[in-house]
């Protein structure tokens, strides 16, 4: 019969008696077994029947055995003694590729050598990142003000030349997988300013080969290390002969449309441990405007990182040949440095890059000065603040306001015209003024807004707002909707797309939600850590006429999120590996009562590596008390024919009304996994688009009336599945609708990404 044994005890080394992790430990001859801790201390509980051998295994450690009795309750000390520090011998099968045989012994000595896993391990390092606007033709520059510029912009051998337009320097800490900045920021820009360059290039940079995925421009790139490398790589040596007991072997991808690479590593015989590495995509790869990506690092004997640089082309137009390009490029370059590197070898890699970046001359003072006074140049940063802030500047302190207000064509008013304006920083880097007035052809009203912001002088963001408010609004938006699509620069809370069309309807079912406010709003936004900002809202006003008074607070809580600041803006990098949580609670005063609303919202812009990319919002919320029906909450409509990933296809404007409800939207983006397969179609970089989502509402008796809603819950539910990427700007969906009732629709969306 099979007795209980229990067997628990610590893993020593030998000679200087620290604890060992990770040490394996297993029944000879089964798969029963576990693996000691950090502090080296295990436990393990079976059912035996017979004695058995149990068998400690570790990297760079003589095996140990022991038998155990069945029924044994004991502890069991084990010191282990390491091995000699000499070459490794590799065992090779017959007819196998040398290549994996050292591979598998990269991969299984990877806890020792991967730094991001020892954030004991720190070192400092220097990072500059440079972006240059590059090949611009010759034929372009025949004004004699490009030819007196040409001295240190053109390298000897190329046909284009190259102009700096931002370059920052900082220090860092690193430690595991974080990099610590220091405050040492220079910053340089040419055009915009340098938070919207910040917010452009990102913080590349300390890449990690061990892991199966590296992220680099906000896309991951399978690892020539990961486990299942092997799929999707091909890999050989040259010759056998080592320097420094470094091997060099090379590595191709099998499918040059996934996101994979090429190049040639550097792998240590004695250690295993990788030393170098040379990377670059294949010009095939579907990834939209990332051309000529190539990574070079080194790693000391240490394993910390002696130096890395990466290049990158951004093409911003549908090009072919790098030598025959009609539009510019942006060319991307950031080198880290550490400036007490190991003794290390310097490593010569090989590159199969095109563009060549040794070749850029670095620019000059004097050059920057010379160029930020062109006209030309003047003209690119009006056009691109445009672009990045939604702002119109006038070179002057006062800019004409949001671009939204000054004209829209919508079912209330038909036509509608504003007069926005702005102050800026030249007026006050703390303060800010903004108001629009405008009239509505159709209702023959006029509509305004007025809005002063204050920078306040604590150590972190803290911005307070005082707002007034008189215009149409969605009834279904909400502040969590707004900050549902946080990096919006325009409506906020409708895709672009869905906003241009938003006169045009599918039936004549279509309910008009827009209603009137007119409100006074203030606003407090604050930082209290890298992870932790709160909104906090007091509002008195009317609704659709019906008068009311609201305090409300939102908890925004993130984990190593890269945020970048600029003029009362702020612009998330979605870099986390993490959701992002909010919490939401709001007290509202109306002529009948107080009631309250309690939210929960959960988003997450998960990057799956191959698996492509994975986009979800969940929300959930209740209101309690006695609730006028302008303020229940409803399910975001979607009346016209574009796709918006936040609002449901097939439901009309106040369909779904209640007081406790749970959503769930989600769409799964697989970048090619499936297209990148099928000859001739792969060329075109199209992407597999799944959607589906979500509602549950209940609507209690007391907030239901007789002749608009019914109480009780209902369900909603859609699924749908699209081709992305068409042409690189477009997105069209197949979307059934199965509950309430089935129905099918198409919807498209203009849609720019990776």
């Amino acid at each position: 019969m099979a007795v209980e044994t229990v067997i628990v005890g610590e893993v020593r080394d030998e000679t200087t008696g620290d604890p060992i992790p990770n040490v394996n430990i297993h029944f000879r001859g089964t798969k029963i077994g576990t693996t000691s801790d950090k502090s080296g201390a295990y436990a393990l509980r079976v059912d035996m029947t017979a004695k058995s051998q149990l068998v400690f295994s570790a990297v760079g450690y003589y095996t140990q055995r022991y038998d155990i009795e069945p029924g044994v309750m004991s502890g069991l000390q084990v010191t282990m003694r390491e091995k000699s520090a000499v070459l490794t011998e590799v065992v090779v099968a017959p007819h196998e590729n040398p290549a994996l045989g050292i591979l598998r012994q990269v991969r299984a000595h990877r806890a020792e050598h991967d730094r991001t896993m020892h954030p004991e391990w720190t070192e400092k390092v220097e990072r500059e990142q440079t972006l240059y606007i590059s090949h611009i033709r010759k034929r372009h520059l025949r004004r004699a003000l490009w030819r007196s510029l040409q001295t240190g912009m053109m390298a000897q051998d190329d046909s284009t030349y190259i102009l700096p337009l931002y370059r920052e320097t900082q220090s860092f800490r690193l430690s595991g997988r974080e990099m610590i900045p220091a405050n040492d920021q220079r910053t340089e820009a040419l055009i915009l300013s340098t938070t919207d360059y910040s917010a452009l290039i990102g913080g590349e940079g300390n890449l990690n080969f061990y892991a199966n995925s590296v992220s680099l421009m906000n896309q991951s790139f399978l690892s020539p290390l990961a486990s299942n490398g092997n799929l999707y790589y091909r890999y050989y040596i040259d010759e056998w002969t080592t320097k420094d007991s470094l091997l060099a072997i090379n590595f191709r991808t099998r499918n040059p449309f996934y996101a994979t690479f090429n190049g040639q590593m550097l792998i240590d015989t004695a250690t295993f441990a990788l030393r170098a590495i040379s990377a670059y995509v294949p010009a095939e790869v579907a990834v939209n405007y990332v051309n000529n990506l190539h990574v070079v690092q080194v790693l000391g004997k240490d394993d910390r990182l002696d130096k890395e640089h990466i290049s990158v082309l951004l093409d911003v137009a549908i090009k072919t040949e790098l030598n025959n390009k009609p539009f510019p490029t942006l060319l991307l370059t950031t080198s880290l440095t550490n400036p007490e590197a190991s003794t290390m070898p310097e490593v010569e890699m090989p590159t199969q890059q095109r563009f060549d970046v040794n070749r850029i001359v670095a620019a000059t003072d004097s050059l920057w000065t010379k160029l930020k006074a062109t006209p030309v140049m003047r003209t690119a940063s009006w056009v691109a603040s445009i672009i990045s802030t939604g702002y119109i500047p006038t070179g002057t302190a006062i800019d004409i306001g949001h671009i939204e207000e000054i004209l829209q064509v919508n079912n209330d008013e038909g036509v509608h015209f504003g007069l926005p304006f702005r102050t800026n920083e030249k007026l006050c880097k703390w303060f800010s003024m903004e108001a629009s007035v405008g009239y509505g052809i159709r209702d023959r009203s006029a509509k305004g807004m007025g809005r002063l912001s204050f920078d306040l002088p604590t150590p972190r963001k803290n911005i307070l707002q005082l707002e007034y408010n008189n215009r149409y609004v969605w009834s279904e938006v909400d502040d969590f909707d707004r900050l549902l699509r946080e990096n919006s620069m325009g409506w906020g809370f409708m895709d672009f797309t869905a906003y241009a069309f938003e006169s045009i309807h599918r039936d004549s079912l279509y309910v008009n939600t827009r209603i009137r406010s007119q409100q006074i709003q203030l606003h407090w936004f604050a930082d209290w850590s890298p992870n932790v900002e709160t909104h906090a809202y007091a509002r008195v006003g009317w609704l659709a006429g019906l008068p009311y008074q609201s305090l409300s607070g939102i908890v925004r809580l993130s984990w190593g999120e890269r945020k970048y600041d600029g003029y009362f803006m702020r612009r998330y990098a979605y870099s986390s590996r993490y959701p992002v949580l909010f919490l939401g609670a709001e007290a509202n005063h109306w002529e009948e009562g107080v009631f309250a609303h309690l939210r929960l919202m959960l988003t997450h812009h998960a990057n799956l590596g191959m698996g492509g990319k994975l986009t979800y919002a969940l929300q959930t919320g209740t209101l309690l008390g006695r609730i006028p029906h302008v303020m229940l909450a409803q399910m975001n409509a979607n009346q016209g024919y574009a796709y918006d990933p936040y609002r449901f296809s097939f439901l009309h404007g106040g369909q779904m009304m209640a007081d406790k409800y749970v959503t769930l939207q989600g769409e799964w983006n697989g970048m090619g996994i499936l297209f990148n397969l099928i000859p001739g179609i792969r060329w075109m970089h199209m992407r597999e688009l799944v959607e589906g989502k979500v509602a549950y509402t209940h609507l209690s008796a007391k907030n239901a009336t007789e002749t608009e809603y019914k109480s009780g819950s209902q369900w909603y539910t859609e699924v749908g599945v699209g081709i992305g990427n068409i042409l690189r700007i477009c997105d069209v969906y197949s979307i059934w609708s199965i509950t309430p009732k089935v129905e099918w629709t198409m919807r498209f969306r203009i849609h720019l990404s990776l």
